[in-house]
């Protein structure tokens, strides 16, 4: 047995409590199981009126220690502050948090890595698409259909009798007619670049 049990027998064998496991009621008679069980109503008794005494004592020492605290200026928001600051300090002097915030600041890294790589590639996809003839051409035929749509119908409408449809088959005509060869498209003078 450990020095513990050993104190929790020692108090119970001087307050005269029995183990129930060692008694065998059944072999006692009428007489002698009364005389027991007035004995064990006895201590009841005893033992719930040390327990009151031990909840008075408890109780004025709490209203002791709140007291000490009021005169010292802690409150209940700062002794909360303080269990709260010190749980976080605990969490972050644990191994448990620091791992995790090491892989948090990797997985960080690597994401900004494969978003710059990503960013990097589509710019340098974009450019070469731009750069492309195929697309000068395409940019080259739109600007120049804008510009014949906007002279063949810049006049009064009243007086226009040429339609939206007129003015792009118009265009196509002469761009079948003269092949003219991948150039940056020109910004009309009169309207400012935005």
């Amino acid at each position: 047995m450990d020095a513990s049990n050993d104190g929790l027998n020692a108090y119970a064998a001087d307050d005269g409590i029995h183990e129930s496991s060692s008694l065998d009621l059944s072999s006692m008679d009428a007489e002698q199981r009364a005389q027991l069980e007035e004995e064990w109503r006895l201590e009841l008794t005893k033992t719930e009126e040390e327990i009151q005494t031990l909840r008075q004592v408890l109780s004025a020492k709490v209203r002791h220690a709140q007291e000490l605290k009021r005169k010292l200026g802690i409150t209940v928001w700062k002794e909360f502050q303080q269990d709260l600051g010190q749980g976080v300090k605990n969490i972050q002097e644990s191994t448990a948090y620091q791992k995790t915030s090491e892989v948090v600041k990797i997985a960080g890294e690597k994401t900004t890595s494969v978003f710059g790589t990503l960013g990097g590639s589509v710019a340098r996809k974009l450019g070469e698409v731009k750069n492309s003839n195929a697309f000068k051409s395409f940019e080259e035929r739109v600007s120049s259909t804008v510009s014949n749509v906007k002279t063949r119908m810049g006049g009064s409408r009243s007086n226009s009798t040429n339609s939206f449809e007129d003015a792009l088959n118009s265009t196509e005509r002469r761009h079948s007619q003269t092949a003219t060869p991948a150039t940056t498209p020109t910004i009309p003078e009169e309207k400012p670049i935005s």
